[in-house]
C-alpha cells in the first residue's frame, strides 16, 4: 500500500512538471503569435487604435471590409523581416516569460526535493530543480552580457523606409544617402532634400502608397500639386539604431574609406531589412576580433607612409599600429 502511494506521488509529480513544461511552451508561442518580431506590441496596439478611431464594427459593409484589410496589410511599419526575428540575447530577447516560469518550478521542485517521500519524487524534483536553475542561470547571464548592448533592438520610425525596397529592388548605394560615412565621424542621416531627389517624381509606393511619402513632403511643407516649398516645415525625429557608450570613438571614414570595411560588416544585411534591426552585438571584443585579424590597406593618405617601413611580403594587422590599445577608442 505504502509503496502505490510512493508510485501515484511520483506521478503527481510528473503530471504536475509536464503541465508546467506545456505551459512554458504554450505561453512561449502565444508570445511569439501576438508579439512582433523584435518582441515588441507595437504592430497590434497600432492596428488596434486604428480599429477603434475608425469605429470598426460587425455592421460594416463587405467593401468597407476589405479596403480595411487591405489597407492593414499594406502598412508593415512595426512588422521584422522573419529572418531578422529575435536576434537579441538568451532567447532572442524574449527571456522574460521564461525566466519566471524557471524560478516558479525551479521552487515548486525545491519544494518536491524536502518534502518529497520517496526517492522516486525526490530524483524527479532533483532533476526538474537542475534544468529550471540552468535556464535561470542561462537568461541571467545572457542579460548580464548584453548590458548597454543593443543586439535586436529594433525601434518603429516616425515614416517607414524599407532599405530593402531602396537599397535590393531599386539599387540605391549606401553611401548615396549616408555619404558622410566616407568624410566624417558619423555616416549622418540623409536629409530629406536627398529623398526629393527621387520622390519628387515618385509620389506613390506599390506597398505603402501615398501614406509615408506624403509625410516627407508634410516635413519639408512642399506641395506636390503646385510643387513648390509652400508650408512651414519640421525636423524629422528619427530613432537611432545603432548606438555606441558614450566613451568610446568610432570613425567611419576611417573604416569605410581607408579600410574599405563594408557596411554589412558592422550593421549586418540591412539591405535585406524592412525595418531596421541591430544585428550585430557591437561589443568591444566584436572590435577587437576585426583589429586582430584584418590588415591594414596602405594605398591611401591615412597608412600610406607605413608601405616604407614594411619588409617584402610582411602585411600588419590593425593591431600592430595601436588597433588594441586601450588609447585609440578611449579618450
Amino acid at each position: 500500500m505504502r509503496s502505490t502511494n510512493h508510485i501515484v506521488n511520483a506521478l503527481k509529480q510528473g503530471i504536475l512538471v509536464w503541465m508546467l513544461a506545456v505551459l512554458f511552451v504554450f505561453s512561449s508561442a502565444l508570445k511569439a503569435a501576438t508579439e512582433d518580431a523584435g518582441g515588441n506590441t507595437a504592430g497590434i496596439s497600432y492596428i488596434a487604435a486604428q480599429q477603434k478611431e475608425g469605429k470598426v464594427t460587425a455592421k460594416k459593409s463587405k467593401t468597407e471590409a476589405s479596403s480595411s484589410k487591405k489597407e492593414s496589410s499594406t502598412r508593415p511599419y512595426d512588422v521584422i523581416d522573419p529572418e531578422f526575428r529575435n536576434i537579441g540575447p538568451g532567447f532572442g530577447g524574449n527571456n522574460v516569460l521564461p525566466f519566471w516560469i524557471a524560478v516558479v518550478v525551479f521552487f515548486l521542485a525545491f519544494g518536491g526535493i524536502v518534502k518529497g517521500k520517496s526517492k522516486a519524487v525526490k530524483g524527479i524534483s532533483t532533476l526538474v530543480a537542475f534544468v529550471a536553475f540552468g535556464i535561470i542561470s542561462y537568461v541571467i547571464y545572457w542579460e548580464a552580457r548584453a548590458l548597454g548592448r543593443q543586439k535586436g533592438y529594433a525601434p518603429v520610425q516616425p515614416i517607414w523606409f524599407s532599405h530593402k525596397v531602396h537599397v535590393t529592388q531599386n539599387g540605391i548605394d549606401c553611401e548615396y544617402c549616408h555619404v558622410d560615412a566616407r568624410t566624417s565621424r558619423h555616416a549622418g542621416i540623409p536629409s530629406l532634400n536627398v529623398c526629393m531627389n527621387c520622390h519628387n517624381s515618385v509620389m506613390e509606393g506599390k506597398r505603402s502608397g501615398k501614406a509615408e511619402i506624403s509625410k516627407i513632403y508634410e516635413h519639408l511643407g512642399y506641395n506636390p500639386k503646385t510643387r513648390r516649398y509652400d508650408k512651414p516645415g519640421k525636423p524629422i525625429q528619427w530613432i537611432k539604431v545603432h548606438n555606441l557608450p558614450d566613451h568610446v570613438y568610432f570613425n567611419h571614414a576611417q573604416h569605410v574609406q581607408a579600410g574599405k570595411v563594408e557596411c554589412q560588416e558592422c550593421h549586418g544585411p540591412v539591405e535585406k531589412m524592412n525595418r531596421v534591426v541591430e544585428y550585430k552585438e557591437l561589443s568591444m571584443k566584436f572590435c577587437l576580433d576585426c583589429h586582430r585579424s584584418r590588415n591594414i590597406i596602405t594605398d591611401n593618405q591615412y597608412y600610406s607612409l607605413y608601405k616604407f617601413h614594411l619588409n617584402p611580403g610582411e602585411k600588419p594587422k590593425v593591431k600592430d599600429i595601436g588597433g588594441q590599445d586601450c588609447s585609440s577608442c578611449h579618450y
